[in-house]
């Protein structure tokens, strides 16, 4: 019993085997350019985004611990210029400090000042820290 040939048969001007059943064309001869130009500029811009997104989270965790130091300044009764001294050294850099006392407590929020991209976007992305801490008794 004979086995069938298992060789293609190729006509002029047909695509050779191994190549997607697809001849190209002067036509699509950049494509392949254009797909890498954009796929770098989309990594870029998602690098971008997640960087920022990592240095607003930084920013987060230093206006907690700079909410908690002012709190801890103003819990012992310290004056406002120096719990705004205190916090600042812990802050980011052009953050807005508040002090606010509500009976017997005291409230310090840290704002660090909105980053980037989003910014840029009008999307509202800050970092907050707020700590509240009894007064003590002197």
């Amino acid at each position: 019993m004979a086995r069938p040939s298992l060789a293609r048969c190729t006509r002029p001007g047909a695509a050779a085997p191994g190549r997607g059943g697809r001849q190209s064309s002067a036509r699509e001869a950049g494509t392949v350019t254009i797909e890498l130009a954009l796929g770098m500029v989309t990594f870029a811009l998602l690098l971008l985004l997640t960087l920022t997104a990592i240095a607003i989270g930084v920013d987060h965790l230093r206006c907690a611990e700079a909410s908690r130091v002012g709190a801890r300044l103003a819990a012992r009764g310290e004056p406002v210029s120096q719990i705004v001294a205190g916090a600042q050294q812990s802050a980011p850099e052009g953050s807005r400090i508040t002090v606010d006392a509500v009976r017997s407590t005291v409230i310090v929020t840290v704002r660090a000042p909105e980053r980037g991209i989003f910014a840029g976007l009008g999307i509202d992305v800050t970092a907050v820290g707020r700590s509240v801490a009894p007064k003590e008794l002197r």
